[in-house]
């Protein structure tokens, strides 16, 4: 038998892209937290060890692989960072060789305790992706105390990392995020977002350090921000609440309604700024919060086009809700971790707020409500052990035309095992009933 046609390189570029492209990660906004992909799916990979078997096949292979394998760079060690840089910048000095920066897309920074080295790597490596559209830095900063207890300090992003952004790739970037205890200083971020006339994701836990005495006195505009969040995302715990920088941040942002004319999604701790969401409230479509204060009624009322909203279980206060375009309830839990409690812990903190808060949404006026998604993963992984709980309100929401559905956008199944049984529990993503 004679061997199979060789196949055209584009048919093989389009095979690779499949295999090493992982799905969404190129994506100009968050995913919708209605999406069944998981943040973390995001860096996904094919193993090291496949990448460098097509690498070796041959010279074609190498080119097709590497190119592919320079669109999104994921940086979780200091070596890492050195590799990336040397071989970037080596690729724009080869004559005839197309520089692999510029076929990067999205960049990922995830270092524990950032050294000053580190920071200078990473801006030579960011000064050689003039095409960068994704910047996500999730640098993370821990301490010991003498007495062994964990300080989590709040650190400044360098300024060189911010200005080779600036200096490279403003015209570009579409998403910029921050999402653990290294941010950007003021004067950085104000900067940055003023240089940044294509930005539609922004996320921010924190700003480093106080709002200069003298600042621009003109409107800081972003005419292409459509998702803002504020805070430890996605769990927003209290550490966000009553946070300063973020709160001036909102006012900053609440001057003219022209300063974020295509603001459709808002997440954070609430309460959020009773100005912000006076000015903006009318196009915002979308919230996310932990919604345990009083305050929640009064909110979601400035938000008159409101869609969907996610609650942070097990913080919720949804009594006297109403409102007439929302569509979509979302309760998500706290963490997605895997988590291991006594069945009659998981039934008294779990399942009878859960039930609660349930009836809280069947009490509330919501005329134009078609779908409650229980994300039944970490903290609430152990919610399709509850046969009686499932059944009740899958039949009582069906009879009233809403969906109700698990993590992955399925109705929940009649058919789940009856309660009872072992006396632990273990929950996550993947784990089942222990």
């Amino acid at each position: 038998m004679s061997p199979p046609p060789p196949l055209p390189v584009e048919v093989w570029r389009h095979i690779f892209s499949l295999l090493i492209r992982v799905p969404d990660a190129f994506r100009s906004d968050r995913l919708d937290p209605f999406s069944e992909s998981r943040r973390a799916d995001v860096y996904w990979t094919v193993a090291p060890s496949t990448r460098i078997a097509f690498l070796l096949v041959s010279k074609d292979w190498y080119s097709m692989v590497s190119e592919l394998i320079h669109e999104h760079i994921h940086l979780t060690c200091s070596k890492q960072v050195v590799i990336f840089a040397d071989r970037l910048e080596h690729s724009k000095t080869n004559d005839g060789v197309r520089a692999l920066g510029s076929l990067t897309r999205r960049v990922d920074v995830q270092l524990h305790n950032l050294h000053p080295d580190d920071a200078r790597h990473l801006a030579r490596l960011l000064r050689c992706t003039p095409n960068l559209e994704i910047f996500v830095n999730s640098n993370f900063y821990m301490s010991l105390t003498p007495s062994a207890q964990t300080i989590l300090p709040a650190t400044q992003t360098p300024t060189e990392v911010i200005q080779a952004l600036l200096m490279t790739c403003a015209h570009s970037l579409y998403r910029v995020e921050w999402t653990c205890n290294e941010s950007p200083g003021w004067s950085d971020l104000m900067d940055l977002l003023r240089e940044l006339p294509g930005l539609r994701s922004l996320t921010l836990t924190n700003i480093y350090g106080s709002l200069p005495k003298k600042t621009r006195q003109d409107h800081l505009i972003l005419p292409n921000l459509k998702t803002f969040i504020l805070g430890d995302s996605p769990s927003f715990s209290h550490a966000s609440l009553g946070n300063v920088p973020l709160n001036t941040l909102l006012l900053m942002l609440s001057k003219s309604p022209d300063q974020l004319p295509c603001l459709q999604r808002l997440e954070g701790f609430s309460p959020f700024s009773p100005d912000f969401l006076r000015t903006h409230g009318h196009r915002i479509r979308t919230v996310r919060t932990v919604a345990y204060t009083p305050l929640l009624p009064e909110i979601i009322a400035k938000c008159p086009n409101l869609e969907t909203f996610v609650t942070i279980f097990p913080h919720q206060q949804l009594e006297n809700f109403y409102h007439p375009t929302l569509r979509r309830i979302g309760i998500f839990p706290i963490s997605e971790d895997i988590v291991g409690v006594p069945v009659q812990i998981f039934t008294a903190y779990i399942m009878k707020p859960l039930e609660d808060l349930m009836c809280q949404i069947e009490e509330s006026n919501l005329p134009k409500l078609r779908q409650i998604r229980i994300r039944n993963t970490g903290t609430l992984a152990g919610v399709v052990e509850h046969a009686v709980f499932i059944k009740k309100w899958r039949q009582h929401w069906s009879s009233r035309g809403v969906r109700f559905d698990d993590k992955d956008g399925n109705p929940f199944q009649s058919d789940i095992r009856d309660e009872g049984g072992d006396n632990l529990v273990v929950h996550g993503p993947e784990s089942k009933h222990a």
